[in-house]
């Protein structure tokens, strides 16, 4: 099926996506870059004999991307459930 062309307004579930992308991919980049930018500060701290940059890099940034993806399609299910809510009530 093809879709029709967008009349260049945005709808309610567009903007909710938009804006959780927004904010996951700002959560994103505190995750990446805080921990480098102050892995130096941390270095003396040390957890199993390894610096604690090497634990935050090693294990905290993966494990964080995955709680993103996790959010986002809890979320948007969430969102898509209400939609398709809104569309049976319509019929």
């Amino acid at each position: 099926m093809i879709a029709k062309p967008d009349s260049g307004r945005s709808t309610p579930y567009w903007r909710s996506n938009l804006r959780l992308v927004g904010i996951l991919l700002a959560i994103w980049a505190l995750v990446t870059f805080l921990p480098a930018y102050y892995a130096l500060s941390f270095s003396d701290f040390t957890f199993l004999e390894w610096p604690f940059p090497f634990w935050a890099a090693a294990f905290g940034a993966p494990s964080a991307f995955l709680i993103l993806v996790g959010v986002y399609a809890w979320k948007m299910e969430c969102v898509d459930q209400q939609r398709r809510a809104a569309q049976a009530a319509e019929n």
